[in-house]
């Protein structure tokens, strides 16, 4: 998924080669110096002594930084790679996959990758090298001690790969479970209003915390098999240096090894033993890199939404929406549209009515293409829709919901989100449209008032106001209301009503209705039931033709929505 810059992988593993050969080399010459101590100090090999010593404590800095540097950069653009894939990923996958499980994938799953390409590896190059270089010419120096050294190798293995293999297992338990955890969290954070308003800290905390007392006995779990490891591994260490100290004594005694030679050994012993110590953090890292390494491929092995397929699309012209035999599901067996067909005239309102769970959202869904439709068609100026590049087409499209999305950011940035920029003229320009540039006016900070998580700090009909105002300043094509003013009281409705009004001129204009003014003055009326388009026209047609419909709008007292 990263491509390294070729002159620093080249540069680190030449630095880290001669870091290797320096630290190889600096007990080879305090074998040599402490061999030629006569009554004398030869001041020529202290000096070449001290200066190796220095270089290599130079270059492990540089060959620590450079690798460093490699396992950032990977992070940085892995990092950038996903959050550029995750964007592009259709809508269905945000559906299917809670947000605290993707953040955690970002977040906890990249950091994990983080410290283990950053910190871990390159401490074993390093280490590997000097390792190999070390037993070579320990074998130089002494064959027959270093063959009684390894001698300790077959046990070593025999306790370290049984626990190995359970730390491998047991943290990519915990990795999951952390996942798990932060998806909990980020769903009760992002619904806090919630908790508070119905007393549900209680169920709350018990479930998020069954979740951490998880998380606490896989960590205990690690804990325990460490705590075994960890001291077998430092009491093999402490038999290898006391069989070191004996057979060399003994050795140095009958004058087979010169004192020179015997530091030396113990030089390379350290060398080569000091990497063992950390094979159990190594063995748990590497398993949580792993699962984390699984997880973020299966992301991105995902197929994106195909955004920048064909070129700028400039055919478009009238906005004629028109749906033919269009039928949809979101699982299989189970059709939420069946057979949809009605067209949308340019510089008309088309009213969508209809129950709940008819599938109303789902037809403004399927217009902007966040879901693939399974049978039928869907054009605009008899140009299919799935023929009209993604971005160009959504473009076209102005969407007001509801419960209009802000941004934790400035109303400017919310009002011009989508927008590369524009001028402060028609920035208030279409405020005022909007009816959005009085109360904007009022706020200490103006148009760069930060508005707070999901704009927390505005009132439902000042929202909605910017949302129209965005809809404005992008001057769409299509334009598609979840009509706004259902939640809202009636000056907020009056403000927001006469901005809607405003937006829907000379426009292809679709909505989903909730009051019967907007009934009545719909072009066209779609009335949909089970997923079915089971009348077309206009109010007083309906009500003396449609039973259904007619039964709808008394039913839901519309009347009085007037």
């Amino acid at each position: 998924m990263v491509k390294w810059p070729k002159k620093v992988v080249y540069g680190a593993f030449l630095v880290s080669v001669l870091t290797a050969v320096l630290g190889i080399l600096v007990p080879w010459v305090t074998k040599n110096t402490i061999d030629s101590f006569t009554s004398h100090i030869d001041a020529t090999k202290v000096f070449l002594l001290v200066g190796l010593f220095l270089m290599n404590v130079v270059l492990s800095g540089i060959a620590h930084y450079m690798i460093s540097y490699l396992g950032e950069y990977t992070i940085y653009r892995l990092r950038e790679k996903m959050w550029a894939h995750i964007l592009r990923l259709p809508i269905d996958y945000f559906d299917n996959n809670g947000t605290g499980q993707t953040v955690s994938r970002l977040t906890d799953d990249v950091s994990t990758l983080n410290n283990f390409v950053s910190k871990k590896v390159p401490e074993f190059i390093s280490q590997a090298l000097l390792v190999v270089g070390s037993i070579v010419l320990l074998f130089v120096l002494d064959w027959k001690l270093t063959l009684a050294l390894l001698v300790m190798g077959p046990i070593l293995t025999v306790i370290i790969v049984p626990i190995g293999k359970r730390l491998y297992t047991v943290s990519g338990e915990t990795q999951n479970e952390m996942a798990t955890f932060v998806g909990k969290l980020s769903s009760v954070l992002a619904e806090m209003r919630l908790v508070k308003s119905y007393s549900g800290e209680k169920k709350e905390y018990a479930r998020v915390m069954k979740s951490g007392e998880t998380l606490f006995r896989l960590n205990l779990t690690v804990a325990k098999l460490q705590s075994i490891f960890s001291p077998l591994i430092s009491g093999m260490i402490m038999l290898m240096v006391l069989v070191l100290l004996g057979y060399g004594g003994l050795r140095m005694a009958d004058g087979t090894l010169t004192p020179g030679t015997f530091v030396a050994i113990i030089f390379y012993i350290i060398q080569a033993i000091t990497p063992i110590s950390s094979v159990a953090s190594f063995f748990t890292e590497y398993k949580a890199t792993s699962g984390a390494t699984k997880r973020l491929y299966e992301i991105y092995s995902l197929s994106e939404e195909n955004v920048d397929e064909l070129d700028e699309c400039t055919k478009i012209l009238d906005g004629q929406i028109r749906f033919h035999n269009v039928s949809f599901s979101y699982h299989k067996n189970s059709e939420v549209l069946q057979d949809i067909s009605f067209t949308a005239q340019p510089n008309q309102m088309t009213a969508i009515v209809g129950p709940s769970g008819a599938g109303k959202t789902t037809l403004f869904h399927l217009i902007e293409r966040m879901y693939t439709f399974n049978n039928g068609m869907i054009s605009c100026d008899q140009l299919q829709i799935d023929q009209i590049p993604l971005s160009s087409w959504r473009k076209m499209i102005g969407y007001v919901m509801q419960d209009s999305a802000i941004m934790n950011g400035t109303i400017r940035e919310n009002i011009l989100y989508g927008m590369d920029a524009a001028d402060e003229e028609r920035l208030v320009h279409y405020a005022k449209l909007a009816n959005a540039h009085d109360f904007i006016s009022s706020l200490p900070e103006g148009y760069d008032t930060v508005v707070g998580e999901r704009g927390i700090k505005l009132s439902g009909g000042q929202k909605q106001r910017i949302a129209i105002a965005r809809a404005f300043i992008m001057n769409p094509k299509i334009l598609l209301l979840d009509e706004a003013t259902a939640n809202l009281d009636s000056e907020s409705e009056r403000l927001v009503q006469t901005a809607m009004v405003n937006l829907m001129r000379n426009r292809t204009t679709l909505v989903i209705a909730h009051r019967l003014s907007t009934i009545r003055n719909a072009d066209q009326i779609v009335f949909l039931d089970a997923g079915k388009v089971t009348g077309m026209g206009k109010h007083d047609e309906l009500m003396n033709t449609h039973r259904k419909y007619a039964d709808f709008v008394e039913g839901q007292n519309l009347k009085m929505a007037q």
